[in-house]
């Protein structure tokens, strides 16, 4: 099967946070699963709705930070599902970044 993807995944298990833009819920702990330079694959305990606006937040060491250039990214929920079986969280939420160029994407 052929991967159609813009940008190769690169498998992480990093936790963040994730916050919906213009709410007043809080962040919402979570982890990446895997990341490229125009997305991730997040596990959280709560869905999200494709479309959400949201900012993922990492701690400045992370890798993804290092990638990214900053510890805050902003994206756009593009799907959420249900995980059957998974160690973490109950949902995988796949999210395509805004604005957001990589940089240094040599892995």
């Amino acid at each position: 099967m052929l991967d159609s993807r813009r940008s190769p995944r690169r498998a992480s298990l990093t936790r963040c946070t994730v916050e919906k833009c213009f709410s007043e819920n809080g962040k919402i702990p979570s982890r990446t699963v895997n990341y490229s330079a125009t997305g991730l694959m997040l596990e959280l305990d709560y869905p999200l709705s494709p479309g959400d606006g949201i900012k993922v937040f990492f701690a400045p060491d992370a890798e993804e930070a290092s990638l990214y250039g900053t510890s805050c990214c902003l994206g756009m929920v593009r799907w959420c599902r249900t995980q059957d079986g998974s160690c973490g969280g109950f949902y995988g939420v796949g999210v395509e970044f805004v604005n957001q160029a990589a940089r240094g994407y040599g892995y």
